[in-house]
C-alpha cells in the first residue's frame, strides 16, 4: 500500500499523493527542498505565512500586504497541483476509492 501526504493550505489542496513523490513534485514547481532538510519540515516552512520574505512583496512590483502575496502564493499552489499529473493520473488514485454518484 502506498503512504499518502494530503497538504492543505487555507483549505485548499496544494498535494495530495504518494509521499515518496511530493519533493520531486514540489522540485519542480520550483520549490526544491534543501539537502539534509526534513521533507516535511520544508514543505510546512514555503505553506506558512511567517515565510513570506520581502522580496516576494517588492516582486509584485507595488505594495501590497503580506496577507495578499501569501493568497496568492497558496493559490499557484492548488492551480499547480490541480493541473498536474499527479493529480489527475487515475492510476495513482487509491484503489478503494469509489466516485461520489451525483
Amino acid at each position: 500500500m502506498f503512504d499518502r501526504l494530503m497538504l492543505l493550505a487555507k483549505g485548499k489542496v496544494i498535494y495530495f499523493n504518494e509521499a515518496r513523490l511530493a519533493v520531486d513534485y514540489f522540485s519542480g514547481i520550483g520549490f526544491k527542498c534543501p539537502e539534509l532538510s526534513n521533507p516535511s519540515d520544508y514543505f510546512m516552512s514555503i505553506m506558512s505565512i511567517e515565510t513570506i520574505e520581502q522580496d516576494e512583496i517588492d516582486a509584485v512590483g507595488y505594495h501590497v500586504s503580506v496577507q495578499t502575496v501569501y493568497a496568492s502564493k497558496i493559490a499557484k499552489f492548488n492551480e499547480n497541483y490541480v493541473n498536474s499529473a499527479l493529480k489527475n493520473d487515475e492510476d495513482k488514485a487509491d484503489p478503494k476509492a469509489v466516485p461520489i454518484s451525483q
